[in-house]
């Protein structure tokens, strides 16, 4: 399983925040107890491996709204910087043409020997992440769901943040 602390940390990582791959009671015990970060509480998720982490990302600029952001996630986020940028919302066929424009694409299609996500799925969350963003951009300032993880059965949120407007 992996171990998160619950609360407001925008970068669970490199706060700590974060335990993977615990295999036994002994070793969730133990990475409780260490884990200093956690204000609320803790999350106890299944372990998933493979894929290809994404990120989807929204802020409201002040002049034209929920701007959406979609690139290669996780850590890579801020290494790559290989990222699309659309007006909030987009429908699956602009979340689509938003993932073709990344470099990393080829990581989605299936890179020597890997299975292909499934960009159908990617898509769908692309597109509902980007309405919701819209739905309530008087209420939201920015979500940051990262990674998503796009696997060949599916597309899954592994983290995300929804930081609300002031007032």
């Amino acid at each position: 399983v992996v171990l998160k602390a619950d609360g407001d940390i925008a970068h669970k990582t490199e706060a700590e925040a974060v335990k993977l791959d615990l295999r036994d009671e002994a070793a969730l015990r133990s990475a409780c107890a260490g884990m200093t970060a956690a204000k609320d509480g803790f999350l106890v998720q299944p372990m998933l491996t493979g894929g290809v982490e994404l990120v989807v990302g929204v802020k409201r600029d002040p002049l034209v709204g929920p701007v959406l952001l979609v690139g290669l996630g996780g850590v890579l986020v801020e290494i790559m910087r290989d990222t699309a940028l659309a007006l909030a919302p987009v429908g699956k066929a602009e979340a689509r043409r938003m993932l073709q424009r990344l470099k990393g694409l080829s990581l989605l299609q299936g890179y020597r020997g890997s299975a292909p996500a499934d960009l159908d799925a990617v898509c769908e969350a692309i597109a509902r992440i980007s309405e919701f963003a819209a739905d309530f951009a008087d209420q939201v300032e920015e979500i940051d769901v990262n990674p998503l993880l796009a696997r060949p059965d599916g597309a899954v949120a592994l983290d995300a943040l929804i930081v609300l407007r002031d007032g």
